[in-house]
């Protein structure tokens, strides 16, 4: 191959041609010629054939100027491949012959890809044809300038043709008329020249008048479109507040299916007002943010704009949320189904329901719901108040303060569902003890519990509901236990009736599920405690109940009078109790027969009925137990390190006169040498001896408990009764047994001679034990002093209720100042600083 730049031979081939002995063959050698050309080239003649046309050997002179011109094999492929081709000599060259044609040039054209033929209307189609044809570029000539006054057109009309193919004409006659004469005549329209007038102006002017007279166009279009729009958004905004009221007055008739319709109703109308703002935000804002001078001119508009969208984003959310806390409610309301013994097992019917699938539900509607609130409270956090009218800024403050009450509401909700789902048990059996209380025969967790029933759960419905007199239960305890002390005196033997006696409820629990296997022969997975006035209050909400064994019609006024009666001096000696057994399934019919709305009614009672410790519950299961304990309905002595105060009666054969005593507390504390002296007045009066019924005519005996923190020092008491009641027998000698959680209670206690008092160690607590006696129509007054050391943190008592007590009055005074002054119905926490 030759190299170019230096015409010099980079590869040599001597190739000597030898004879049969292997010698070099000179003769062969002198008789080749100098350069042998081995190129073979072909001419056409005159009749169209190829025949050899090899030149002449090379003369001497050119012989070595020839070998440098020639090129290697890749560079005269690379050239045969660029070379046009004469498609004649191709063709005869293999076999094709032309007949008539002296001259033969090949026309070439471009190969495009087949396009597929669209389909157009008629009016598309001849829009598509005109549209092309102005649209062709004006002849170059004409590029200098346009001058001259285009040919008048003359009018044409556009027939509506019908649907034609790909192959048919897609314009009119008129239409390729004027085409043509429009083509023809261009050359006449570039004819004549004029010229406009030229401005001469800086680019700051150009750019100055242009902002300028975008901007006047601009500000008149969206201004008037603006008005428009802010209309728009007045009447769509109004128009999803007002669904929102009237979902909340659909939620208030416990009617859900029309409230959650409001809420998709409001929801849909707050959407549509964020698009309009959407296209406010992102349209008209962002085409004149750039303008000079845009931000001055809005005067803060921008900001409320954002305010505004944040508003209704926030909007959307609550009612989102909102429909999903109707369906939410609407799934509690059909929690009645699971109470109904007779209705099917959850699967074996289209109308089965267990509370595995209503707790799915509704916590999928209450997860729903709580993502929405946290979303809506971000956008409200971001809403500017100076974008809030006047007179809309306290509703909207007050809305934002009430929004974490509701945030709190839904996680609680979503908490209760699975606790719900768990008490109930979507798979197996779980049984409860439940202690119908009675807080007309006061006990430390709540009441006398005379009656007590078993429900049994099976795969998420309720299976069966046994109710029964409890000295029915206490007859059948092989064993003698030794009573508290304070009970000696009115019954030899302990049993569960009497099992409440630790003010701790997990305590008292504890101790009743013992005994209720002693005498029942098997376990259960936890025990409830009822104040029987729930009861009453159902009444209140599904109408009453009639008991025509008895002739009697139950309802919340005379419900506890008419038992009473009843069990006392109407019934069955042997059986006494045998209409409350028989009420039972009359009240569980009414609740699983009740309409969804009173359903609602009567979960909203009992979440209240907890909260007032009407309820309490203990659990085997650790889960169970620690979210009883977490909300405040397990009873549990509250462990804290501020100041503590409980008060506690126990009503000690004082039949049914608690519920004729009116009580009164009142705390006035001290600081004094670095501790907090405490003087308790504790007020009773007894309001019976004139009424119809004995059982509150009788005096009322009852043994108080005052817990306290356990550094606390006993100072003084006065007022206090100190009767001298004596065993019924002799239990050194009797054979009885003794429990051994009570007797670590009393026997770690002391009794102050001089008072009259007993102290004990209960739960964390120290505890003042005394009695005090009340005849009808009585009141009596005593007063409890000891002393606290000082935390040295900023005060704070916290008052315990006991559960089924009714405090008419109670009053708390620091250093003189009243803190408090009104009814204790719950715990409650007094920072006085």
């Amino acid at each position: 191959m030759t190299k170019e730049k230096h015409k010099v031979l980079t590869a040599m081939f001597d190739v000597i041609p030898v004879g049969d002995s292997g010698n070099i063959d000179v003769s062969k050698i002198t008789s080749l010629q100098s350069v042998l050309n081995l190129g073979r080239k072909f001419r056409m003649n005159k009749n169209g054939s190829l025949v050899s046309a090899t030149k002449n050997p090379l003369s001497k002179k050119k012989r070595h100027t020839d070998i440098e011109k020639n090129k290697s094999p890749s560079e005269e492929f690379e050239l045969f491949l660029n070379k046009d081709l004469d498609i004649k000599t191709e063709l005869v060259s293999v076999g094709v012959e032309f007949r008539g044609e002296k001259y033969f040039k090949p026309r070439y054209r471009p190969v495009f890809a087949k396009q597929k033929p669209e389909i157009f209307n008629d009016e598309e189609t001849d829009y598509q044809t005109v549209l092309a044809q102005i649209n062709l570029r004006v002849p170059e000539r004409c590029q200098s300038s346009f001058s001259g006054e285009p040919k008048k057109i003359d009018p044409f009309n556009l027939e509506l043709l019908t649907l034609k193919t790909p192959q048919e004409t897609h314009a009119s006659k008129e239409l390729d008329m004027w085409v043509k004469d429009f083509s023809k005549k261009s050359s006449d329209i570039c004819s004549k020249k004029f010229k406009l007038p030229r401005i001469k102006m800086s680019r700051l002017s150009k750019a100055l008048f242009l902002s300028v007279g975008f901007g006047l166009v601009s500000l008149t279009f969206f201004g008037h479109y603006g008005i428009s729009i802010k209309n728009q958004l007045v009447i769509e905004s109004n128009s999803a507040v007002a669904n929102l009221q009237s979902a909340g007055e659909n939620i208030k008739n416990m009617d859900f299916a029309s409230a959650s319709d409001n809420f998709a109703q409001a929801y849909k109308e707050f959407s549509k007002a964020g698009d309009d703002m959407n296209f406010m935000g992102a349209g008209i804002s962002s085409l004149l943010s750039d303008l000079p001078g845009f931000d001055k001119l809005t005067a803060g508009g921008a900001g409320k704009l954002k305010s505004a969208k944040n508003l209704v984003e926030a909007g959307k959310l609550m009612a989102n949320a909102g429909q999903a806390m109707s369906d939410a409610m609407g799934e509690i309301a059909k929690t009645n189904l699971i109470l109904n013994p007779l209705s099917p097992i959850s699967g074996s019917s289209a109308e089965a329901l267990s509370i595995g699938e209503i707790s799915g539900s509704l916590k999928r509607a209450l997860m729903l719901s709580k993502k929405n609130l946290g979303k809506a409270k971000q956008f409200l956090a971001d809403v500017d108040d100076a974008a809030i009218p006047e007179d809309k800024k306290a509703s909207f403050e007050d809305f934002k303060l009430k929004l974490p009450v509701f945030e709190k509401l839904v996680n609680d909700s979503v908490d209760y569902s699975k606790f719900l789902e768990d008490f109930i048990g979507t798979k197996g059996i779980k049984k409860y003890l439940i202690l119908f209380q009675n807080p007309s025969e006061l006990r430390p967790t709540g009441g006398f519990p005379g009656t007590y029933g078993v429900v049994t759960f099976k795969d998420g419905k309720l299976q069966d509901l046994k109710v029964d007199d409890v000295y029915n239960l206490d007859g059948q305890l092989q064993e003698l236990i030794v009573p508290p002390i304070q009970l000696q005196h009115i019954t030899p033997n302990w049993g569960m009736r009497d099992a409440n006696w630790f003010i701790d409820f997990p305590t008292s629990a504890r101790k009743i599920t013992t005994f209720f296997k002693k005498e029942a022969g098997y376990e259960v997975d936890g025990v409830i405690t009822f104040n029987p006035q729930i009861v009453a209050q159902i009444l209140d909400i599904v109408g009453p109940v009639e008991m025509t064994k008895y002739d009697l019609t139950l309802d919340s006024g005379n419900l506890f009078s008419s038992l009473q009666e009843e069990v006392e001096y109407k019934g069955d000696r042997k059986q006494p109790k045998q209409i409350i057994v028989d009420l039972a399934p009359r009240m569980l019919e009414k609740l699983y027969s009740a309409e969804s709305s009173k359903w609602l009614e009567i979960f909203n009672l009992l979440v209240s009925s907890m909260e007032r410790k009407d309820i309490l519950m203990y659990f085997r299961d650790l889960n169970l137990e620690s979210f009883s304990v977490d909300k405040g309905f397990s009873g549990q002595v509250k462990n804290i390190d501020s100041d503590y105060l409980m008060v506690t009666f126990s009503n000690v054969k004082g039949s049914k006169t608690d519920l004729v005593m009116d009580s009164f507390l009142k705390v006035q504390t001290t600081t004094e040498n670095g501790n907090v002296k405490h003087d308790v007045s504790i007020t009773r009066t007894h309001n019976g001896g004139n009424s119809e019924y004995g059982f509150y005519n009788k005096q009322n005996p009852t043994y108080i408990r005052v817990l306290v923190p356990e550094d606390s020092e006993f100072t003084g008491l006065t007022g206090n009764s100190r009767p001298e009641f004596k065993p019924l027998i002799d239990y050194t000698e009797s054979g009885f047994k003794k429990d051994e959680d009570l007797s670590k209670f009393e026997e770690e206690s002391y009794t102050d001679k001089e008072t009259g008092v007993t102290i004990y160690k209960e739960a964390g607590k120290t505890e003042y034990g005394f009695w005090m006696i009340i005849n009808p129509g009585e009141t009596k007054t005593l007063d409890l002093e000891y002393m606290v050391p000082s935390s040295g943190r900023d005060y704070q008592l916290y008052i315990q209720k006991q559960p089924g007590l009714d405090v008419k009055d109670f009053k708390f005074y620091m250093d003189g100042k009243s803190y408090y002054d009104g009814p204790l119905e719950k715990d409650m926490i007094i920072s006085p600083r």
